[in-house]
């Protein structure tokens, strides 16, 4: 899962809602989008959904957070997570959230560019089971 080098989206923009479930119902009725993994906790609350159509991937999420006071964010994978955070500074950004590894297999970093746009950064590590990060697969995933 999560994995490039298998044919995940290497871009995945991320738009940012209130109710990612509801939004993914609209999307999926209107634009004929599959959803192909939902995480939610075990008390209902989604934290995120993911839909895909003709192997684009499209990632809904929740507002607030890292991501308040914006509604979007580009997630895109690099080869070395570190390695761009180190040039962020020197090209005007700001590391906003510093890299981790992340319970889906992913090291992870959050930026903001010259105008404050948000990207987060995703360095692929390790397969991992969804259910482990409270994720379920609904559906084949590109990759």
């Amino acid at each position: 899962m999560y994995d490039p080098k298998r044919g995940y989206p290497i871009v995945v923009p991320c738009v940012l809602y209130d109710d990612p479930v509801r939004a993914a119902a609209w999307l999926t009725a209107v634009l004929d989008m599959r959803q192909v993994l939902r995480a939610a906790l075990p008390n209902g609350w989604v934290g995120h959904v993911e839909l895909e159509r003709a192997g684009a991937i499209v990632l809904l999420g929740r507002r607030g957070g890292q991501f308040t006071g914006t509604d979007s964010v580009t997630q895109v994978f690099v080869d070395d997570v570190d390695a761009a955070c180190e040039r962020v500074a020197d090209a005007g950004g700001a590391v906003l959230e510093e890299p981790q590894e992340r319970p889906w297999g992913v090291r992870q970093a959050i930026l903001v560019d010259l105008e404050g746009q948000r990207w987060v950064l995703c360095e692929h590590l390790h397969d991992t089971e969804p259910a482990d990060w409270y994720g379920t697969v609904l559906g084949p995933m590109p990759g």
